[in-house]
């Protein structure tokens, strides 16, 4: 099978479409300015690429500013080439992290041993430092993920021996050895509550993980463990995700030696509407970015921190629904 074709991906914060030839960089990664380019024209931003089944525009170019220097942009678009748009809202749906408590609820005479086994490690950009400047995700709330081996036996198993003692002095005995041991803070927050129990949290969207709780010597289980699951609140994780993917198109293949800081654009937090172009090229005289014969495509996150997003029915988001011809606060798909 052949490998999926990202293309380009751009991430916009502040989503003022450029209408007139003003288009300057800007200070702060998370205010770009974005604007579709009508190529024939040394004036004009495109207004509305479709009116009444016409394309407005022969070749056009997608511009995102930067921080400073040239603005991102796509390849020439010969319009007559695009064969969808597809418009997608935020939505709430994403990998889950993982909540489990251990309630000792007695008194134990003999040392108590915990088992975490860990079933799944995050794999996608989103969970791993950006060695450029050190800065890490939301992911992982500042908490690199280790590398602690292979899953060839689907799990990996922490041990961590308590000694003997009452419920609350169990439970704060295993927050401490989570907190104070580099590899298992790294993975999973412990908190305290009590003779309540101590609830361990997976750090990184998408871990899963088992816990027991049993006698050291082996002889019988001691306390129960509860598993609960919650969702995150945004989908912030994929817009980063798809963004550092993104990077190896600028020549970024090698994680740890980035030749450029390259800003990252996606805002933690943030609700992200998608937009998606697909668009063939004029192979072989041209070839775009995709190899011959495949789409180009081109993702556009726009962001922003409400609560309730319908980012495109918000005035701005009016705007770039125009552009693109979908009706605001509505999914939609245009295949041409």
């Amino acid at each position: 099978m052949a490998p999926q074709n990202l293309n380009q991906v751009f991430v916009v914060n502040n989503p003022d479409m450029i209408s007139t030839t003003t288009f300057a960089n800007n200070a702060a990664a998370n205010v770009s300015q974005f604007s579709v380019w009508n190529v024939d024209s040394s004036t004009n931003f495109v207004t509305a690429l479709r009116t009444a089944g016409v394309w407005n525009a022969k070749r056009i170019q997608i511009l995102q500013t930067m921080p400073s220097g040239n603005p991102i942009a796509t390849p020439i678009i010969d319009t007559d080439l695009i064969k969808r748009i597809n418009y997608r809202e935020w939505t709430s749906v994403v990998p889950t992290t993982a909540t489990q408590t251990v309630d000792f609820g007695a008194t134990s005479t003999k040392s108590v041993m915990i088992r975490i086994a860990l079933r799944t490690a995050p794999t996608a950009y989103e969970h791993y430092v950006d060695p450029t400047d050190g800065t890490l995700d939301l992911s992982g709330g500042g908490y690199a993920f280790p590398l602690v081996g292979n899953f060839s036996a689907g799990r990996m198993i922490f041990n961590v021996e308590l000694a003997a003692g009452s419920e609350t002095a169990l439970t704060t005995a295993l927050t401490s050895a989570i907190a104070n041991n580099k590899t298992l803070n790294a993975i999973f927050s412990a908190t305290d509550n009590g003779a309540s129990g101590c609830a361990i949290t997976a750090r990184h969207y998408g871990v899963e993980f088992d816990v027991t709780s049993n006698y050291s010597d082996g002889t019988g289980a001691f306390g129960t463990v509860t598993a609960s699951r919650t969702n995150a609140s945004s989908n912030y994780v994929q817009a980063l995700s798809a963004e550092k993917a993104q990077r190896a198109r600028y020549g970024n293949f090698n994680r740890m030696y980035f030749p450029f800081n390259f800003p990252t654009f996606a805002q933690a937090g943030y609700k992200y509407d998608v937009l998606e172009i697909q668009y063939e090229h004029d192979w072989p005289s041209s070839t775009g970015i995709a190899r011959a014969g495949e789409l180009n495509t081109v993702k556009i996150y726009f962001g922003a921190s409400s609560t309730a997003l319908a980012y495109a029915a918000a005035a701005t988001g009016t705007e770039v629904a125009t552009v693109f011809g979908f009706t605001g606060g509505t999914d939609s798909e245009q295949i041409f």
